[in-house]
């Protein structure tokens, strides 16, 4: 008989992401290819942060902007710590 098992349990012995997780990988993945056209905290001062690895977010007034994948990667990338952003 098949011992029922937790969905984590699973995704753990089975070695993969749940979707949630592949959304942020993927998003901070798009970010940190293309990130071209995006300003970082060291372009607009020179002081010595903790943020200065951090990309300066764009003011946005409409919710399709807001929930975009190039708002909401930066947002992720910038909660990621200092030595995952190297």
């Amino acid at each position: 008989m098949l011992k029922e098992r937790r969905p984590v349990e699973l995704f753990r012995t089975l070695n993969i992401l749940p979707v949630p997780c592949v959304y942020i990988m993927e998003t901070v993945y798009y970010i940190k290819l293309n990130n071209k056209g995006l300003k970082q905290n060291l372009a607009i001062h020179d002081y010595k942060t903790r943020h200065r690895s951090d990309f300066k977010t764009q003011f946005c007034r409409t919710d399709i902007f807001k929930k975009s994948v190039n708002n909401s990667g930066t947002i992720l990338h910038n909660k990621f710590p200092n030595y995952f952003k190297k």
